[in-house]
């Protein structure tokens, strides 16, 4: 009985992040935590994920620059 209530094991078809074409698994590249079909999609996702965190450290960098010049500003009319 306790074989009849197991579900069958199906694998998930994971594609790469970079170009989303379906992952092999006799060719894929394995880096920070994900796979990608080749080194070259690797690169291309990584510069993408670079940029993106120097947008958000510009942005954060630039909302303490006004929450630092709020105040200043409310001591200049008071």
């Amino acid at each position: 009985m306790a074989e009849a209530t197991k579900k069958p094991v199906v694998e998930e078809v994971k594609n790469c992040p970079a170009c989303k074409k379906p992952l092999k698994k006799a060719r894929r590249f394995y880096r920070n935590g994900a796979y990608y079909c080749n080194s070259n999609c690797f690169k291309k996702a990584d510069v993408d994920i670079q940029a993106a965190k120097a947008k958000a450290a510009e942005e954060k960098a630039a909302a303490k620059a006004a929450a630092a010049a709020a105040p200043a500003a409310e001591e200049a009319k008071g």
